[in-house]
Protein backbone atom coordinates (compact mmCIF):
# COMPACT_ATOMS: atom_id res chain seq x y z
CA UNK A 1 0.00 0.00 0.00
CA UNK A 2 1.06 3.51 -0.14
CA UNK A 3 0.88 6.66 0.46
CA UNK A 4 -2.95 7.58 1.32
CA UNK A 5 -4.09 4.73 0.50
CA UNK A 6 -2.31 2.81 3.73
CA UNK A 7 -4.27 5.52 5.91
CA UNK A 8 -8.10 5.04 4.13
CA UNK A 9 -7.09 1.20 5.02
CA UNK A 10 -6.15 1.72 8.68
CA UNK A 11 -9.14 3.67 9.75
CA UNK A 12 -11.40 1.76 7.45
CA UNK A 13 -10.22 -0.66 9.96
CA UNK A 14 -9.78 0.76 12.28
CA UNK A 15 -10.02 3.94 14.58
CA UNK A 16 -10.61 3.36 13.78
CA UNK A 17 -11.83 4.05 18.34
CA UNK A 18 -13.07 7.18 18.08
CA UNK A 19 -15.55 8.00 15.98
CA UNK A 20 -17.34 7.23 12.83
CA UNK A 21 -26.93 3.01 7.83
CA UNK A 22 -31.63 3.01 5.34
CA UNK A 23 -33.60 1.41 7.94
CA UNK A 24 -32.63 -1.28 10.34
CA UNK A 25 -33.09 -4.87 10.24
CA UNK A 26 -36.61 -5.81 11.49
CA UNK A 27 -36.40 -6.94 15.27
CA UNK A 28 -36.31 -10.56 15.69
CA UNK A 29 -39.50 -12.35 17.05
CA UNK A 30 -37.82 -12.47 20.92
CA UNK A 31 -38.49 -16.26 20.75
CA UNK A 32 -35.77 -16.74 18.34
CA UNK A 33 -33.00 -14.86 20.41
CA UNK A 34 -30.16 -17.45 21.27
CA UNK A 35 -29.54 -15.04 24.36
CA UNK A 36 -31.60 -12.41 26.63
CA UNK A 37 -31.68 -8.76 25.86
CA UNK A 38 -29.06 -6.66 27.33
CA UNK A 39 -29.64 -3.53 29.65
CA UNK A 40 -30.59 -0.77 27.64
CA UNK A 41 -28.51 2.71 27.70
CA UNK A 42 -29.35 5.35 30.61
CA UNK A 43 -30.83 7.82 29.55
CA UNK A 44 -27.73 10.32 29.75
CA UNK A 45 -26.26 9.85 26.33
CA UNK A 46 -22.87 11.22 27.83
CA UNK A 47 -22.49 7.89 29.73
CA UNK A 48 -21.66 4.56 28.33
CA UNK A 49 -22.60 1.10 30.54
CA UNK A 50 -20.02 -0.92 32.42
CA UNK A 51 -20.09 -4.45 32.99
CA UNK A 52 -21.89 -5.52 35.25
CA UNK A 53 -19.71 -7.56 38.14
CA UNK A 54 -22.12 -8.91 39.89
CA UNK A 55 -23.00 -11.27 36.97
CA UNK A 56 -22.22 -12.49 33.51
CA UNK A 57 -23.81 -10.89 30.81
CA UNK A 58 -24.12 -12.16 27.32
CA UNK A 59 -22.30 -9.88 24.46
CA UNK A 60 -24.26 -6.55 23.80
CA UNK A 61 -26.81 -8.29 21.04
CA UNK A 62 -28.58 -5.66 19.90
CA UNK A 63 -27.38 -3.10 16.71
CA UNK A 64 -29.35 -0.22 17.82
CA UNK A 65 -27.94 -0.57 21.22
CA UNK A 66 -24.66 -0.57 20.33
CA UNK A 67 -24.57 2.08 17.40
CA UNK A 68 -26.56 4.26 20.19
CA UNK A 69 -23.65 4.13 22.54
CA UNK A 70 -21.02 4.59 19.95
CA UNK A 71 -22.99 7.93 19.16
CA UNK A 72 -22.75 8.78 22.80
CA UNK A 73 -18.87 8.30 23.14
CA UNK A 74 -18.26 10.26 19.77
CA UNK A 75 -20.00 13.40 21.28
CA UNK A 76 -17.68 13.31 24.58
CA UNK A 77 -14.53 11.84 23.68
CA UNK A 78 -11.26 13.81 24.71
CA UNK A 79 -8.48 11.84 22.99
CA UNK A 80 -7.56 7.74 22.32
CA UNK A 81 -4.80 5.85 21.98
CA UNK A 82 -3.47 2.76 20.71
CA UNK A 83 -0.65 0.56 19.56
CA UNK A 84 -1.51 -0.91 16.44
CA UNK A 85 -0.50 -3.79 14.18
CA UNK A 86 -1.81 -3.88 10.52
CA UNK A 87 -1.94 -6.37 8.14
CA UNK A 88 -2.36 -7.00 4.88
CA UNK A 89 -3.01 -9.78 2.66
CA UNK A 90 -3.19 -9.61 -1.37
CA UNK A 91 -5.89 -11.65 -2.65
CA UNK A 92 -4.13 -12.08 -6.08
CA UNK A 93 -0.26 -12.60 -5.26
CA UNK A 94 -1.21 -13.91 -1.77
CA UNK A 95 1.79 -11.68 -0.39
CA UNK A 96 1.27 -10.67 3.02
CA UNK A 97 2.69 -7.30 4.72
CA UNK A 98 2.68 -6.18 8.67
CA UNK A 99 3.23 -2.64 9.70
CA UNK A 100 3.63 -1.25 13.43
CA UNK A 101 3.01 1.67 14.90
CA UNK A 102 0.59 3.82 17.07
CA UNK A 103 -2.46 5.77 16.51
CA UNK A 104 -3.90 8.81 18.49
CA UNK A 105 -7.13 10.53 18.32
CA UNK A 106 -7.97 14.13 20.01
CA UNK A 107 -11.45 15.56 20.05
CA UNK A 108 -14.97 14.32 19.61
CA UNK A 109 -16.92 13.55 16.57
CA UNK A 110 -16.53 17.02 14.44
CA UNK A 111 -14.61 18.84 11.97
CA UNK A 112 -12.03 19.66 15.09
CA UNK A 113 -10.72 16.44 15.42
CA UNK A 114 -7.20 15.70 15.01
CA UNK A 115 -5.71 12.41 14.01
CA UNK A 116 -2.12 11.49 13.98
CA UNK A 117 -0.90 7.62 12.79
CA UNK A 118 2.54 6.58 12.78
CA UNK A 119 3.92 3.33 11.25
CA UNK A 120 7.85 2.36 12.09
CA UNK A 121 8.38 -1.27 11.80
CA UNK A 122 7.06 -3.54 8.62
CA UNK A 123 7.33 -7.08 8.03
CA UNK A 124 7.30 -7.99 4.63
CA UNK A 125 5.74 -11.72 2.99
CA UNK A 126 9.21 -12.84 3.61
CA UNK A 127 9.43 -12.54 7.20
CA UNK A 128 12.30 -9.72 6.93
CA UNK A 129 11.96 -6.94 8.76
CA UNK A 130 12.83 -3.02 7.87
CA UNK A 131 12.77 0.39 9.49
CA UNK A 132 10.36 2.81 7.60
CA UNK A 133 9.45 5.43 9.65
CA UNK A 134 5.82 7.16 8.29
CA UNK A 135 3.97 9.37 9.87
CA UNK A 136 0.22 11.03 8.98
CA UNK A 137 -1.85 13.90 10.73
CA UNK A 138 -4.89 15.49 10.12
CA UNK A 139 -5.56 18.78 11.15
CA UNK A 140 -6.96 21.84 10.17
CA UNK A 141 -8.02 20.03 6.94
CA UNK A 142 -4.73 18.88 5.57
CA UNK A 143 -3.81 15.42 5.75
CA UNK A 144 0.47 15.27 5.77
CA UNK A 145 2.49 12.58 4.89
CA UNK A 146 5.92 12.15 6.70
CA UNK A 147 8.41 9.90 5.14
CA UNK A 148 11.13 10.72 7.45
CA UNK A 149 13.70 8.45 5.75
CA UNK A 150 13.66 10.05 2.21
CA UNK A 151 12.90 13.56 3.73
CA UNK A 152 9.64 13.95 2.40
CA UNK A 153 6.42 15.32 2.66
CA UNK A 154 3.12 15.48 0.57
CA UNK A 155 0.26 17.55 2.18
CA UNK A 156 -3.28 17.23 0.96
CA UNK A 157 -6.04 19.42 1.30
CA UNK A 158 -8.94 17.52 2.32
CA UNK A 159 -11.04 20.80 3.84
CA UNK A 160 -11.24 24.20 2.95
CA UNK A 161 -10.90 27.06 5.55
CA UNK A 162 -13.67 27.48 7.85
CA UNK A 163 -15.42 23.94 5.96
CA UNK A 164 -17.14 21.73 8.64
CA UNK A 165 -15.10 18.17 7.78
CA UNK A 166 -14.88 15.06 9.79
CA UNK A 167 -12.55 12.82 8.27
CA UNK A 168 -14.02 9.83 10.16
CA UNK A 169 -17.35 11.00 8.90
CA UNK A 170 -18.93 8.05 6.65
CA UNK A 171 -19.78 8.98 3.37
CA UNK A 172 -17.60 12.38 3.42
CA UNK A 173 -13.91 11.77 4.81
CA UNK A 174 -11.14 9.86 3.89
CA UNK A 175 -11.04 7.58 7.13
CA UNK A 176 -14.99 6.21 7.39
CA UNK A 177 -15.47 4.38 10.37
CA UNK A 178 -17.95 3.64 12.20
CA UNK A 179 -17.36 4.77 15.53
CA UNK A 180 -18.53 7.80 17.57
CA UNK A 181 -20.67 9.36 14.53
CA UNK A 182 -24.61 9.36 13.97
CA UNK A 183 -26.68 6.41 13.73
CA UNK A 184 -28.50 7.61 11.29
CA UNK A 185 -25.31 8.39 9.48
CA UNK A 186 -23.46 4.86 10.02
CA UNK A 187 -27.43 3.14 8.57
CA UNK A 188 -27.77 5.12 5.88
CA UNK A 189 -24.27 3.95 4.55
CA UNK A 190 -24.24 0.23 5.81
CA UNK A 191 -26.47 -2.77 6.35
CA UNK A 192 -25.21 -3.15 10.08
CA UNK A 193 -25.52 -7.04 11.58
CA UNK A 194 -24.04 -8.47 14.75
CA UNK A 195 -21.14 -10.33 13.29
CA UNK A 196 -18.52 -12.76 14.96
CA UNK A 197 -15.12 -12.05 15.75
CA UNK A 198 -12.49 -13.12 12.95
CA UNK A 199 -10.74 -16.48 13.26
CA UNK A 200 -7.37 -15.59 11.50
CA UNK A 201 -4.69 -16.16 13.22
CA UNK A 202 -3.68 -12.46 13.28
CA UNK A 203 -7.08 -12.27 15.66
CA UNK A 204 -5.53 -15.33 18.40
CA UNK A 205 -4.84 -13.33 21.00
CA UNK A 206 -8.55 -11.67 21.02
CA UNK A 207 -9.24 -15.58 21.47
CA UNK A 208 -8.60 -14.99 25.00
CA UNK A 209 -10.80 -12.47 25.85
CA UNK A 210 -14.50 -14.21 26.81
CA UNK A 211 -12.86 -17.46 27.52
CA UNK A 212 -13.61 -17.19 31.37
CA UNK A 213 -17.43 -16.52 30.37
CA UNK A 214 -17.15 -13.01 30.95
CA UNK A 215 -17.92 -11.81 26.89
CA UNK A 216 -15.58 -8.79 26.85
CA UNK A 217 -15.85 -8.14 23.36
CA UNK A 218 -18.67 -7.74 20.91
CA UNK A 219 -18.80 -7.10 17.03
CA UNK A 220 -20.53 -5.11 14.22
CA UNK A 221 -20.67 -6.36 10.24
CA UNK A 222 -21.31 -3.62 8.39
CA UNK A 223 -21.92 -4.75 4.62
CA UNK A 224 -22.17 -1.31 2.08
CA UNK A 225 -25.33 -0.33 0.75
CA UNK A 226 -25.75 -0.74 -3.01
CA UNK A 227 -24.52 2.88 -4.92
CA UNK A 228 -22.46 3.91 -1.79
CA UNK A 229 -18.78 4.82 -2.14
CA UNK A 230 -18.04 1.84 0.24
CA UNK A 231 -19.71 -0.52 -2.43
CA UNK A 232 -17.53 0.28 -4.61
CA UNK A 233 -14.08 -1.39 -3.42
CA UNK A 234 -15.24 -3.46 -0.14
CA UNK A 235 -17.58 -6.15 0.60
CA UNK A 236 -17.82 -5.76 4.36
CA UNK A 237 -16.32 -4.31 7.69
CA UNK A 238 -16.49 -6.50 10.90
CA UNK A 239 -15.46 -4.60 13.82
CA UNK A 240 -14.91 -5.35 17.16
CA UNK A 241 -15.56 -3.65 20.34
CA UNK A 242 -14.84 -3.64 23.88
CA UNK A 243 -18.26 -3.79 25.24
CA UNK A 244 -17.73 -1.91 28.14
CA UNK A 245 -16.24 1.07 26.48
CA UNK A 246 -17.14 0.54 22.94
CA UNK A 247 -13.48 1.32 22.36
CA UNK A 248 -12.26 -1.08 19.09
CA UNK A 249 -9.82 -3.51 19.37
CA UNK A 250 -9.99 -5.13 16.03
CA UNK A 251 -11.24 -4.42 12.36
CA UNK A 252 -11.23 -6.56 9.54
CA UNK A 253 -12.02 -5.29 5.64
CA UNK A 254 -12.81 -7.28 3.05
CA UNK A 255 -12.12 -5.42 -0.48
CA UNK A 256 -14.52 -6.58 -3.66
CA UNK A 257 -10.84 -8.20 -5.23
CA UNK A 258 -10.62 -10.33 -2.34
CA UNK A 259 -7.56 -8.39 -0.50
CA UNK A 260 -8.56 -8.41 3.24
CA UNK A 261 -6.61 -6.04 5.67
CA UNK A 262 -6.43 -6.34 9.34
CA UNK A 263 -5.94 -4.26 12.36
CA UNK A 264 -5.55 -5.17 15.89
CA UNK A 265 -5.07 -2.51 18.75
CA UNK A 266 -3.78 -3.32 22.00
CA UNK A 267 -2.82 -0.78 24.81
CA UNK A 268 -5.96 1.40 24.22
CA UNK A 269 -6.88 4.25 26.21
CA UNK A 270 -9.74 6.16 26.09
CA UNK A 271 -10.60 9.68 27.64
CA UNK A 272 -7.29 8.81 29.80
CA UNK A 273 -5.22 11.95 29.02
CA UNK A 274 -2.40 11.09 26.41
CA UNK A 275 1.49 10.60 27.77
CA UNK A 276 4.57 12.68 26.20
CA UNK A 277 4.69 10.33 23.69
CA UNK A 278 1.51 10.25 22.14
CA UNK A 279 1.57 14.11 22.51
CA UNK A 280 4.33 14.17 20.38
CA UNK A 281 2.59 12.24 17.06
CA UNK A 282 0.32 15.10 17.20
CA UNK A 283 3.13 17.82 16.49
CA UNK A 284 4.48 17.35 13.07
CA UNK A 285 8.75 17.02 12.31
CA UNK A 286 10.54 19.98 11.19
CA UNK A 287 10.52 19.49 6.93
CA UNK A 288 13.37 22.24 6.74
CA UNK A 289 15.77 20.57 4.05
CA UNK A 290 12.92 18.26 3.00
CA UNK A 291 10.74 17.97 -0.48
CA UNK A 292 7.43 19.34 0.25
CA UNK A 293 4.57 18.66 -2.44
CA UNK A 294 1.66 20.72 -1.32
CA UNK A 295 -1.79 19.80 -3.18
CA UNK A 296 -4.41 22.03 -2.25
CA UNK A 297 -8.20 21.61 -3.27
CA UNK A 298 -9.02 22.19 -6.73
Amino acid sequence: MKGITRMNTLFILLLLGCQTVPLPEPPMDPASRPVPMPDPLPQNPTMVPLPDPSRTRAPVDDVDEILDGMEAQGRTMRDFSASATMEKLEALTEEREIRKGRVVVVGPSGAGRTIAIVFDETIDSTGRGSTDSRRFIFSDGWLTEFDVVRKQAIRRQLAREGEAFDPLRVGDGPFPVPLGQPKKDVLREFAVTIGEIPSAPFFRSLAAAGADGTHTLSALRLVPRAGTAQARDTTAIVIVLDRATLAPRAVEVEAVNGDRTRVLLRNSKLNEGLNDAAQALLVPPSTEGWKVDTRPME
